[in-house]
């Protein structure tokens, strides 16, 4: 199916993965406008590491170019809906440093997100490094 008939049929999942997409094009392009937007206001991020940032974190690192994506690409995502909440689990190859160190080449993420007031916005991501 495509794009245009998952719209015209009114996919449930449609809006999530176009969340999803923007989301990584924020990041990539440290767009802290766009993910001020994307992420709500109380957003927990677990990192490869097992650090624990917030919203204000996150936004802070890209201001100051300590997280800086050159590239990520998806390789899987699968979406769960449970009505006005929703799962992400999938994997990832990326590339970028933070702190001036690589961050971790291929990875695995569970993200949660929530439909609020008519908008998908993220609430939470986790992530665990990949190793070949």
């Amino acid at each position: 199916m495509t794009g245009r008939e998952h719209k015209r049929r009114g996919d449930p999942v449609r809006p999530i993965l176009d969340l999803q997409r923007r989301w990584v094009e924020a990041l990539i392009n440290a767009d802290t406008a766009a993910l001020d937007a994307i992420l709500v206001d109380t957003y927990v991020d677990t990192d490869e590491n097992g650090s624990r940032t917030d919203k204000a974190g996150i936004l802070a690192a890209l201001k100051s170019s300590d997280l800086r994506l050159a590239s990520i690409t998806l390789l899987e995502t699968h979406v769960h809906r449970y009505g006005n909440s929703a799962v992400l689990t999938g994997e990832s190859a990326q590339s970028g440093v933070f702190r001036g160190q690589p961050i971790a080449p291929k990875i695995l993420f569970t993200a949660t997100v929530v439909l609020q007031n008519g908008t998908w916005r993220a609430v939470a991501a986790h992530r665990t490094v990949v190793r070949d």
